[in-house]
């Protein structure tokens, strides 16, 4: 009997330890849960702050260009403005050339005896002409650039006047009417570009639009002049077609300190004196920004009309083969022979 209940009591003290032996790993491995590895949850909302700091600083550094995109557009300096004033007075004397001959031709046709005919060369050449010289415009302002361009129009458009001032025939008139034209053609081509690339991207469309605005005011202040010389019976023309010199004149002299376009600058490689440019016209902004994005485009747009195939050999249908001897491929003495019989 007592070694049975030796035996019983052995049991029953070895399942007791045993049972203690549990407690204590599962309070341990409570302990032990504080310092373990993180669960997934643990990681997954780790993983999830990554991308909200991410997410904050871009939203601050987008906040920052747009303050200080906000910050130029009110600090715009008054150098803008003048700039485009004086290109717009290209556009001024397309509308003052284009208008002025209505009312000049009404005294001509009495002072100089014009047949119809005549009439209508001296009024259709300027536009002729015009339509000449725009067709050169292009190639002048990739070769010269903007700023010669609109000097060059302004001397055309003084030459011009000058001549119709002093026409003592119908035939000196109509050589006066075509100079004036190849100087409406250049400067209709030129202006409008000139604005736009030096203008902050912004006020571009607004200030494009003033060359616009300058040509309906030529148009108008070329009525009034007619106007006011239409009551004096011999001469009269001559001030009203010789009164263009005076806008040619003035944006010569405006244009002998004013800067070249920055993009044509960057075109030809004057990339330091493109940077000096763009910041006088910004005011001394912060220019890199606009500097990057005018170099790139025009990078992308070289890219686009140079048509170089970088990969492959172009098919005789228009298509691209691939190379027939893979890159990194090294000839032997042998050259192609090696590789066929390879």
């Amino acid at each position: 009997m007592s070694r049975k209940s030796s035996d019983h009591d052995y049991s029953l003290h070895s399942m007791s330890n045993l049972m203690g032996e549990r407690r204590k790993k599962v309070k341990d491995d409570g302990e032990r849960s504080l310092i373990k590895a993180p669960s997934n949850a643990s990681i997954n909302s780790q993983a999830a702050a990554v991308p909200a700091n991410a997410a904050a600083a871009t939203s601050t550094g987008d906040l920052e260009r747009e303050a200080r995109k906000h910050f130029q557009q009110d600090v715009t300096p008054a150098f803008v403005y003048v700039l485009a004033a004086f290109s717009a007075l290209g556009g001024f004397l397309f509308g003052y050339d284009t208008g002025v001959i209505s009312g000049a031709m009404l005294l001509l046709k009495r002072e100089m005896n014009l047949s119809a005919l005549w009439q209508e060369v001296l009024i259709s050449s300027t536009v002729a002409a015009a339509a000449l010289s725009a067709l050169a415009g292009g190639f002048l302002n990739g070769v010269f650039g903007r700023r010669v361009c609109i000097l060059l129009a302004s001397c055309i458009f003084a030459a011009g006047g000058i001549v119709l001032s002093a026409a003592p025939n119908k035939e000196v008139l109509l050589v006066g009417r075509l100079i004036v034209g190849l100087g409406l053609g250049i400067a209709s081509m030129t202006v409008p570009v000139y604005i736009a690339e030096a203008s902050p991207p912004h006020l571009r469309g607004q200030l494009v639009t003033v060359n616009t605005l300058f040509i309906t005011g030529g148009q108008f202040t070329a009525s009034i002049i007619d106007g006011a010389f239409s009551y004096l019976r011999h001469d009269g023309w001559r001030y009203m077609l010789g009164l263009s010199v005076v806008p040619a004149v003035l944006q010569f002299v405006g244009f002998l300190f004013l800067p070249e376009s920055p993009r044509w600058l960057i075109q030809k490689g004057l990339t330091q004196k493109a940077r000096r440019v763009l910041s006088q016209i910004r005011g001394n902004q912060n220019i890199d920004e606009e500097y990057d994005s005018i170099k790139n485009s025009i990078e992308e747009e070289e890219k686009d009309c140079g048509g170089v195939v970088r990969e492959g050999i172009p098919e005789a249908g228009g298509g691209r083969a691939e190379s027939p001897i893979p890159q990194g491929a090294e000839l032997g003495p042998g050259g192609m022979e090696e590789q066929a019989i390879a």
